[in-house]
């Protein structure tokens, strides 16, 4: 592994203190790691088993840059990303935050972390992603150790997370951040007893886990809501309907009855659905202002836009990972966690998810990696879809775009909460999702106002990086 980490081993419900920590060995390969320390940690496989193996976990620490008052934990998204998705992240971050301690873990399943399969090791062939033999090598371990995969669930993984909390933040305040399924694994966290917080920062909220509309098997709805709402503020645009005057809509549904996949549109786009490849356009701001047009170029013929678009998204979100060795998306864990916790819907087979894609101009390829899945799968517990006794102050953001986290589900799920506490609820106008990542600007003023308890007057902010201006 590229990296120097100090492998300690400990009796619960201890854990090691701050004081381990060592200069990582890759903090001078890249400009944003100069200065992070890292470290390993043993937490138990399965913290209800009192003979429980263990696992480790591995964090990554950036001290603060000015007089330090306490600590914030990021919490990456998926499930199955790794913390090294928010490193390039991290100038954002200590901007807002630069009387904290960043603490940026990779939790259980991902990363530098123990990984459900051994193929997918910062140390296997292609390092944390599986490529060819190793898929199936996987799979068999997964099918073999059952027990084991089981225990990579939402709830040893917020155990594993108040360890860290409790036992490395240091003295001062505690504050943690999760985006997207971060958000999830934050709220499990606070369902837990005596657990001291600070306050909690919400990016992209996910919907409560009993929401049938906005649930993982139907985000290829979600998706082509937010689709939809874009051509239709073309329409509603002087601008933008003077030059598309064709209905946007009906231009792209003939055009996704025309042709199977991409490839058939052009030799250099992939074999993928035209709507999964528009539905993934939604996610970057500056590609998803470019539909109209490409719509009526592709209904001219002329596929320039659409591979120019499809080269823009890779490229943005290429940008996350410079080659950090724990980058990577855990699949196994992915197919474990969502299959067992949040997917509403699990008799539906692959054919029923085309089948109702058929209506759909923007779909997402989830709904069909989660149809028929033969993974292991674990027992719902009894944090399952519940929410916790009480609240630390807490702060939302919520793109009003969300192509992935809708905004009503992250409404409809925030007015449940603040049943309990205090929530600042605030609309990011036009933003997609992951406002830390889409819309700095906002973030790092409405943040910096949150964690100082400055008061935040406006229950919206606009953000030029995410805008729409057809």
């Amino acid at each position: 592994m590229r990296m120097l980490i100090l492998l300690v081993g400990l009796l619960l419900p201890h854990i090691v203190n701050a004081s381990i920590f060592e200069r990582c060995e890759d903090a001078a390969q890249f400009a944003e790691l100069a200065g992070s320390q890292c470290t390993k940690v043993s937490v138990a496989l399965n913290h209800e088993q009192k003979n429980s193996n263990n696992i480790s976990l591995f964090v990554r620490k950036f001290p603060a840059l000015v007089q330090r008052q306490g600590s914030i934990w990021l919490i990456a998204g998926g499930p199955g990303e790794s913390g090294a998705t928010l490193y390039t992240l991290i100038d954002t971050f200590r901007e807002t935050f630069p009387h904290l301690d960043i603490m940026v873990p990779d939790h259980r399943g991902t990363g530098a972390s123990t990984t459900i399969c051994p193929q997918e090791s910062v140390n296997s062939t292609a390092g944390t992603a599986l490529v060819g033999g190793e898929w199936g090598e996987c799979f068999a371990h997964m099918y073999a150790n059952a027990d084991y995969v089981k225990a990579f669930n939402i709830t040893n993984a917020a155990k594993d997370l108040r360890l860290l909390v409790d036992n490395m933040s240091g003295a001062g305040k505690r504050y943690v951040y999760g985006v997207s399924y971060g958000t999830q694994l934050t709220l499990r966290l606070l369902q837990l007893d005596n657990l001291h917080l600070d306050g909690v920062l919400l990016d992209s909220l996910v919907p409560l886990q009993d929401d049938k509309g906005f649930d993982l098997s139907k985000r290829s709805q979600v998706v082509d809501m937010i689709g939809r709402a874009l051509l239709v503020r073309c329409q509603q645009s002087i601008e933008c309907s003077k030059k598309n005057t064709e209905n946007l809509q009906q231009q792209l549904s003939e055009l996704s009855a025309q042709f199977t996949s991409v490839q058939d549109i052009s030799a250099d786009l992939p074999q993928v659905s035209l709507s999964t490849v528009l539905g993934n356009i939604l996610d970057v701001p500056q590609v998803r202002a470019q539909l109209p047009e490409l719509i009526s170029a592709l209904s001219q013929g002329d596929s320039s836009l659409l591979i120019k678009a499809v080269n823009e998204v890779t490229n943005h979100y290429q940008q996350l990972n410079p080659g950090y060795v724990n980058f990577g998306a855990s699949i196994p864990l992915v197919q474990v966690i969502s299959s067992s916790e949040n997917n509403l819907r699990p008799t539906l087979t692959k054919k029923d998810i085309e089948k109702e894609a058929e209506t759909l101009l923007f779909t997402s390829s989830v709904p069909s990696h989660l149809a028929g899945n033969s993974m292991p799968i674990y027992e719902k517990d009894n944090f399952y879809n519940k929410l916790p006794k009480a609240l630390p102050r807490v702060m939302i953001l919520q793109g009003t775009l969300d192509p992935k986290t809708h905004y009503k589900a992250a409404k409809s799920h925030a007015d449940k909460l603040a049943q309990l506490g205090k929530i600042n609820f605030i609309d990011i106008v036009d933003a997609p999702h992951f406002i830390a990542f889409n819309a700095p600007s906002c973030f790092k003023q409405l943040a910096s106002s949150f964690i100082n308890d400055q008061v935040i007057p406006e229950a919206m902010c606009k953000d030029e990086n995410v805008l729409i201006q057809f």
